[in-house]
């Protein structure tokens, strides 16, 4: 009998042959089936919480590209916690994504979309937790000039991949604030 945990697919059904191509290869599966629950993440499974990020991403009005883009994203983003784990502080687990999708795709926004993804999340803490304004806009300027006029799918993201768990709007609403401000658009200008 064939082990249900050596292939995604009856867990997250791919929609492309890209997503399936990834979703059989077992660094994934194993990060997937990872789980160490802790705030915001309270899943059983990482897959499960990927999951929770593909049915927001279902619910945008997206382009179809855009919307490709944001499923992998999602497929990928948390699915080397497992090595993270095991790791030093510089070999983050958006980084170890970046470094696995970047064998299937060419895709700079996508690259910078799962290296990046928890930088405005981290920013809000080292705002509000850290009490250092300074540090956090540092942070949020950065990924403004890493993502500049695709801040907007950037944060699609974060708001996606945001709404799930037990996860509190506190840090989603601060991020929307700052790129809809006066201040962002006069640097996007």
């Amino acid at each position: 009998m064939t082990n249900p945990l050596q292939h995604t697919y009856w867990f997250i059904p791919p929609i492309t042959d890209l997503e399936a191509t990834i979703l059989g290869q077992p660094d994934l599966i194993q990060g997937l089936n990872w789980s160490r629950p802790s705030y915001g993440h309270p899943e059983v499974s990482v897959a499960l919480h990927v999951l929770d990020v593909l049915k927001n991403i279902d619910n945008l009005v997206l382009s179809k590209e855009d919307k490709y883009r944001l499923r992998l994203a999602a497929i990928t983003h948390d699915s080397f916690k497992y090595k993270e784990y095991k790791l030093e502080e510089n070999h983050r687990h958006g980084k170890l994504a970046r470094k696995f999708l970047s064998q299937f795709t060419d895709d700079a926004l996508l690259l910078d979309l799962v290296e990046w993804h928890d930088e405005a999340y981290l920013a809000w803490q080292i705002a509000f937790r850290h009490n250092n304004t300074i540090r956090a806009n540092r942070k949020i300027n950065q990924l403004l000039q890493i993502f500049g006029s695709d801040i907007g799918l950037f944060q699609q993201f974060f708001i996606c991949d945001s709404a799930t768990g037990d996860k509190h709007k506190h840090p989603v609403e601060w991020f929307t604030k700052i790129v809809t401000s006066e201040r962002f658009t006069q640097l996007n200008k």
